[in-house]
């Protein structure tokens, strides 16, 4: 089970190694999906910041215990990234 004191943990460490560059903040999740909104100061480059959005699955892998995909990535400002993460049930 997926808890909100989890997700803190998650979203604390990983903000700690990365802000202000990145920073995530949680937008909404239940059992199977996360919904992370992803900005800071070099999320307007192209390159690279996308990167992030992949090392935040294996911080879920590791913390929480689960492997979750990246279903949908959405950019809502200049920047600003939407990541919706889905339980893998591979």
């Amino acid at each position: 089970m997926i808890s909100l004191e989890a997700l803190d943990k998650v979203l604390k460490e990983f903000n700690d190694f990365r802000y202000p560059e990145c920073e995530a903040k949680l937008v909404y999740f239940d059992q199977d999906k996360i919904i992370i909104e992803f900005s800071g100061t070099k999320a307007h480059f192209a390159c690279c910041f996308d990167e992030n959005f992949v090392d935040f699955k294996y911080y879920l892998a590791d913390i929480l215990e689960k492997k979750f995909e990246i279903s949908k990535v959405e950019r809502t400002d200049i920047d600003k990234f939407l990541v919706e993460y889905s339980l893998s049930y591979k």
